[in-house]
């Protein structure tokens, strides 16, 4: 019986987990967090829910558009319209009809997976892995948690879905791999999440002009998406993501500054004095977006049974399809590692 350890809960730990469980093998994933999702995250607040993490995501490959579809069809996720509004102040990658995102919330797909996770699958939220150590000499590998405890369980495999700045510390056991993680980069992000009493005026993504100072990459309104609640005497909430080159300029800015800088952004977009928030928070993102991604679909050491996948890998996709955005490229990550790891662990 193979026992594999995959370690973060976001997307690619969650599919390559639930392949590899399928396909028969027992998976203990870990997380440092209390819940899965990684950026598929929602923050829940007096005045409602805010997507403060991926905003949403495409669907460009053939495989992930089936797997789309299923989610769809299983009311896991619905798709953008115009009050949806999405203003993106630099070049996006990609481009689609409209976003996809989790219903109600981006996190509720996570949970979603995790719920569908087979009963082989042991979960542990709230469990930093700082290293993976081998037990001895071709017997497998042991981690060691952030309180310096060595997790006593031994396993035949481990698999690394977390950033790359974070994988490579980890991967230090494959030189190979972790070489390649410490030349993937991840750009930061600051987002605001904030909600008024009064209503905007109407704002399609064509009427928001382009943020002559850089600050603003994208001001999305989250309370019109499927299966949001609405608040007592909140009129709209809005998410505001920052620039990746403001981010980096003001990373270690105070929450209070970085609130303030970007809602200044946001009503030179809209045109209009903006009346002080109900409410507005900060939250920085050190690892948000995978700039230049490897066009490698994951790692993997057969030998060493150690592995690697997620957003910082599989750039491509299917020939001639559109470069995948980050959650597409975790799940087709997660998806193809799980499929070569069975092929070296199944003789075991």
């Amino acid at each position: 019986m193979v026992a594999v350890a995959v370690i973060g809960a976001g997307i690619a730990g969650l599919t390559v987990t639930a392949e590899l469980a399928a396909l028969g093998h027992d998976i203990f994933l870990f997380d440092k967090s209390r819940s899965v999702g990684g950026r598929c995250a929602t923050r829940r607040s007096a005045v409602g829910a805010f997507d403060h993490g991926a905003p949403g995501f495409s669907a460009t490959t053939a495989a992930f558009r089936a797997q789309v579809a299923a989610w769809r069809h299983g009311g896991w996720v619905g798709a953008g319209s115009e009050g949806d509004a999405l203003a993106r102040h630099e070049a996006p990658q990609h481009s689609t009809p409209s976003p996809i995102y989790g219903v109600p919330s981006m996190n509720a797909l996570a949970r979603q997976l995790e719920a569908q996770l087979p009963a082989r699958v042991t979960l542990h939220t709230d469990s930093q892995v700082t290293a993976i150590e081998p037990v001895s000499e071709g017997e497998g590998w042991q981690l060691r948690l952030s309180d310096g405890i060595a997790c006593t369980a031994r396993f035949d495999a481990i698999v690394v879905t977390v950033p790359a700045e974070q994988a490579a510390l980890l991967l230090a056991p494959d030189a190979a791999q972790a070489e390649a993680m410490r030349h993937t980069r991840s750009d930061p992000c600051w987002t605001v999440m904030a909600a008024w009493a009064r209503p905007r005026p109407a704002v399609l993504e064509t009427s928001l002009s382009i943020d002559a100072q850089r600050v603003l990459l994208m001001a999305r309104r989250d309370d019109v998406r499927q299966g949001r609640t609405h608040e007592a005497g909140i009129a709209n909430r809005w998410v505001l993501h920052a620039t990746p080159q403001w981010t980096v300029e003001h990373l270690d800015a105070p929450a209070e500054t970085v609130t303030a800088e970007l809602l200044r952004a946001f009503a030179r977009l809209l045109g209009t004095a903006l009346e002080a928030p109900l409410h507005a928070v900060a939250h920085r993102w050190r690892y948000a977006q995978v700039r230049a991604p490897r066009s490698e679909p994951f790692g993997w050491h057969p030998a060493l049974r150690l592995g690697s996948c997620g957003d910082a890998w599989h750039a491509h996709g299917d020939p001639g399809s559109t470069s995948p955005d980050g959650i597409e490229r975790a799940w087709l990550s997660g998806r193809a590692l799980a499929q070569q790891m069975h092929q070296t662990l199944s003789p075991l």
